[in-house]
């Protein structure tokens, strides 16, 4: 019953609790964007490890014209490589979803559609940096399933 005297005291540590917790939650946020836009972005990655290199390694301004042409080429490479196995990641789901919804039942299929829209959202890419909301997918997305076979499709309805 004591502490009912210093309700206050004790109202007022809970909240620079809960104020030190959101700032720590934001900061933190920040910091991390910021991480992986410096190791996801090829031109940041490039400009940053040129600048280590010429830091540790005391490039002269001749070795920097001609390195960082190359730690360009790399980071553009790398990016393709990239682009290229998620393209080829997403073909890999879609082929799976496709074999799984031939085993399903009308109604499975119709929950399996929901299930892997609820999963998309929660997971849904950021791509590269300045492209919120992740890649501009056409359609139903890289995940979904594609329409029965016993259906027509949308265009050919609108003919």
């Amino acid at each position: 019953m004591n502490w009912l005297r210093h309700w206050k005291v004790v109202l007022a540590l809970c909240g620079l609790f809960v104020l030190g917790a959101a700032t720590g939650s934001v900061i933190t946020l920040k910091v991390v964007k910021r991480v992986i836009e410096a190791r996801t972005n090829p031109e940041r990655m490039s400009q940053n490890l040129l600048g280590e290199y010429e830091r540790r390694l005391k490039l002269t301004p001749e070795q920097i014209g001609k390195i960082r042409p190359i730690l360009q080429r790399t980071g553009r490479e790398m990016w393709e490589l990239r682009t290229e196995m998620s393209g080829r990641t997403f073909q890999a789901i879609r082929l799976s979803h496709e074999e799984i919804a031939a085993e399903l039942t009308p109604e499975q299929r119709e929950e399996f559609t929901r299930l892997n829209r609820e999963m998309r959202e929660r997971q849904r890419p950021q791509g590269p940096p300045g492209m919120k909301g992740g890649p501009p997918f056409k359609g139903a997305g890289p995940f979904s399933l594609p329409a029965p076979k016993d259906t027509p499709k949308a265009e050919e309805n609108s003919k």
